[in-house]
């Protein structure tokens, strides 16, 4: 199997860039101007989606054939997705507990503990629309759209498998007309679908389409190209383009074209070199480093730093984030090898659905 490590690098770069924004939020002085200028890279939420569309399409587009199928990729989504979920929304709860009670003191972030949207959390809908603001481990609005649009991956089969490419060209640019129109008749009340977080969901699942349709044309591909750094050069335009704040389609078209070339480089040269070998523990753990980080945020920044240092010094507090993001690193690393795989293992297994182990020959040996 592929592993894509051009994705998993390029992933864990957008996860430390989105921690290092919300870290931002609690600079001193000009330090906020390193927030202000990351709060441009928003478009790399969407790097994450197209990335994740491509990776379950090439994984489960040809599996999910009927109920059975779909029922079982739904399980094997639900548990990489939701233990990991549900512990740090339970932390969060959990502070909103010590907050109702009065034993601690929280300032703006007292919003975040909406016990009406509790339900919404836990059933993964938060970013569908039901709810006017992010609640809670407030980045999880990515996990519930990601949700619906695992659940809504059959639309995008059925649109390749009856109209091939032209399917879903056409499903594409009809998920990015619609967003337009929820836009602009204030349906979805962002003033672009870039922002949209708490209707997340129909953002994602229009990058997701996007993902799926590069994975049949990166499939089909003959091209040759070996070569990793046409790929870097697309990411870096898109990422400028970011930073210029252009118009998002010619965002989205860069992003494609770095998606594109990256995986037709990782399904030609698989093994060739992409970034050093000590960084793949850490770069395989993209998704616990967006998840977690709110809760060290939680404990370092709102608590610690805003408490008892509260520094007036923009090189100690970045010296302070680098040590906390580097921890925040550590925690989903030993979060993903201790908890998260485990209990994946533990319930892929109870299920039946683990992987067989090979039965010894008694009579060889």
């Amino acid at each position: 199997m592929i592993r894509y490590r051009l994705y998993e690098i390029w992933r864990f770069a957008a996860a430390l860039l989105i921690m290092l924004y919300h870290f931002g939020h609690f600079a001193p002085g000009e330090g906020l101007q390193v927030k202000n200028e990351l709060e441009a890279l928003r478009p790399l939420l969407d790097m994450f989606f197209i990335i994740s569309g491509f990776l379950i399409f090439s994984r489960y587009g040809d599996q999910v054939r009927d109920a059975r199928s779909y029922g079982v990729y739904l399980y094997k989504r639900l548990i990489r997705l939701y233990p990991l979920h549900l512990a740090t929304l339970s932390y969060f709860v959990f502070i909103g507990l010590l907050v109702s009670l009065g034993v601690l003191r929280t300032g703006g972030e007292a919003a975040l503990f909406d016990w009406s949207a509790l339900p919404a959390n836990l059933l993964l809908i938060q970013a569908w629309g039901v709810e006017d603001r992010l609640t809670f481990n407030f980045v999880s609005w990515s996990l519930s759209a990601e949700w619906f649009a695992y659940l809504l991956l059959p639309v995008i089969i059925m649109a390749y498998r009856r109209g091939g490419l032209t399917g879903l060209f056409g499903l594409l640019f009809a998920c990015y007309a619609i967003l337009e129109v929820m836009v602009r008749t204030g349906v979805m009340p962002f003033e672009s679908w870039v922002q949209a977080d708490t209707w997340g969901a129909y953002r994602t699942f229009a990058d997701f389409v996007l993902g799926a349709l590069l994975a049949v044309l990166v499939r089909r591909s003959a091209l040759t190209v070996s070569a990793r750094w046409p790929a870097w050069v697309a990411i870096l335009l898109a990422c400028t383009s970011m930073a210029l704040r252009l118009d998002i389609y010619v965002t989205l078209l860069l992003l494609a074209v770095a998606v594109f070339l990256a995986g037709v480089v990782e399904r030609n040269n698989p093994d060739g070199y992409t970034y050093p070998a000590f960084l793949r523990p850490a770069a395989a753990v993209s998704f616990g480093v967006y998840l977690w980080h709110p809760v060290t945020e939680s404990i370092f920044f709102s608590f610690i730093w805003g408490h008892f240092i509260q520094s007036p010094s923009v090189t100690l507090f970045f010296a302070y984030t680098g040590a906390v993001m580097l921890l925040t690193i550590f925690v989903a690393m030993a979060s993903f090898r201790f908890f998260e795989n485990v209990l994946s293992g533990y319930l892929l297994n109870a299920a039946g659905l683990g992987r067989q182990k090979p039965r010894t020959n008694v009579a060889a040996a």
